[in-house]
């Protein structure tokens, strides 16, 4: 929001003149290792971001939510929070405000009456960047529709429930984003793990800053991208499956498990077996379905549809399962040696994680471009330690760690030769208009997590 605006100003234009009863912040975040880690069961390392969606909010004892952002590019929304509710088209902004009370109400965290609520929203988070915009908004609603109700609720448990409750616009994610924005901590990364959710808190490097840059490349996950980024759920789904059936059958273990990480644990050995099982070549949806000694049909439904009901198509090029299975052991395994090193305070290894983790994520993964890449390459060669992609991927933000002697020299390389140079001439129509580089390029510092603020009285809802 503009410095010049007054939110409550603002709030009261938008609804009625009333005034604000408290206020709301959730964090961002940048990933810094451990991509696409969370929904298999395995640790991930982000931080939380000082660039915050934040929103006023005036509960009421009508079950109604109203919606309003400050930015006239996103609509008015409303709805009653009660019963099911029915989502807004794909790529509606006000899904993930959906998505947090049908979540809540869901898991019978708020008792009746229900209590609605008035909410303005603005935000500094850049969107469809790789820094999760998305769950600090689905975080914000959430904690909003709590205290508008007089809930409280751990953060564990919300993290946990948001997770789940973000699947409600489309996306099969893990629950990385939802934890961090609860959990964060000033001036650290947290190392996270997943099933049963835990956090702790990890050393930044001295000296060093990070920085994020936006390719310029949108990565929204409710449109274009939610294909592409839910194959990677899927084919490793597929890959547990087969992965299940060959060990059990080896007597390795008793009973099939849900994810790559519960595999792990029990057979150490997971990646050299993959190898033999997988093999190199894609698999058709006809081979996987053959090994498992399933139809199609009973494939598709297992383990390709999504929460909307639709099932996801073969893909041309196969399943990629082997691919897949070999990024996700071993970014795990570069979580954990990025622990120890962050701890030793060893930003050199750290760095070279960084560069790894990219290589996987562009070839074993796929979830590169070539502008990402450009990125990174720009990054390292004006003295970045370490540069990879962050987020989901397909467009979106890098993510370097930079000595912080070498941050304005590196920013600046960024703007030259990536922006006005590989984008002006393999991507003129993204750079148009040059961009508000505070928005772009900056200097990220590990924030503290999601927070509610009084601003007026302890009155319950108007």
């Amino acid at each position: 929001m503009s410095h010049s605006m007054d939110p409550a100003a603002v709030f009261a234009s938008q609804f009625d003149g009333a005034a604000p009863e408290f206020a709301v912040s959730a964090p961002g975040r940048v990933n810094l290792l451990g991509e696409h880690t969370d929904y298999n069961g395995l640790p991930v390392l982000p931080m939380a971001l000082q660039r915050r969606v934040r929103a006023m909010v005036r509960p009421h004892r009508n079950p109604i939510v109203r919606l309003r952002h400050q930015l006239g590019s996103y609509p008015p929304r409303g709805f009653q929070a009660s019963g099911s509710i029915a989502p807004y088209p794909p790529g509606d902004w006000g899904n993930y405000a959906k998505a947090a009370v049908q979540g809540l109400l869901e898991a019978g965290a708020v008792p009746e009456p229900v209590h609605g609520m008035d909410v303005l929203i603005w935000s500094d988070l850049p969107v469809a960047a790789g820094l999760s915009s998305s769950s600090a908004l689905l975080v914000a609603c959430a904690l909003a529709f709590l205290r508008a109700n007089r809930v409280a609720m751990p953060p564990l448990e919300l993290a946990e429930l948001m997770a789940a409750a973000e699947r409600y616009v489309g996306t099969q994610g893990g629950g990385m984003d939802q934890a961090t924005c609860l959990l964060g901590q000033s001036g650290r990364a947290l190392r996270i793990d997943f099933f049963p959710l835990r956090a702790r808190p990890v050393p930044l490097p001295q000296g060093y800053s990070v920085v994020v840059a936006h390719s310029l490349v949108a990565a929204p996950k409710t449109a274009g991208a939610m294909h592409l980024y839910n194959r990677r759920p899927a084919e490793c789904r597929l890959a547990v499956a087969v992965l299940n059936r060959h060990l059990r059958s080896r007597s390795l273990i008793r009973n099939d498990l849900p994810r790559l990480g519960d595999l792990h644990r029990e057979v150490p050995c997971l990646l050299e077996i993959a190898e033999q099982v997988l093999g190199p070549s894609p698999w058709s949806l006809a081979q996987v379905a053959s090994y498992l000694q399933m139809s199609a049909a009973e494939v598709q439904q297992a383990y390709l549809k999504g929460r909307d009901g639709s099932v996801m198509p073969e893909p041309e090029d196969g399943f990629r399962l082997m691919q897949r299975v070999r990024h996700v052991l071993t970014e795990a395994a570069r979580v954990d040696e990025a622990e120890g090193a962050l701890a030793a305070g060893d930003a050199r290894s750290f760095g070279r994680l960084m560069d790894a983790s990219h290589a996987s994520c562009a070839g074993d993964y796929g979830i590169s471009t070539p502008e990402l890449n450009a990125l990174v390459a720009v990054a390292r060669e004006a003295g970045a330690t370490g540069s990879r992609l962050t987020g989901a991927g397909f467009g979106g933000c890098t993510v370097s760690l930079v000595p912080e002697d070498r941050a304005p020299a590196v920013m600046q390389a960024i703007r030259e030769r990536y922006y006005g140079g590989y984008l002006r001439n393999q991507r003129p129509e993204l750079v148009r208009q040059q961009p508000a580089w505070d928005d772009v390029l900056f200097v990220a510092h590990a924030s503290s997590g999601a927070e509610v603020t009084e601003l007026r009285g302890e009155g319950g809802p108007a």
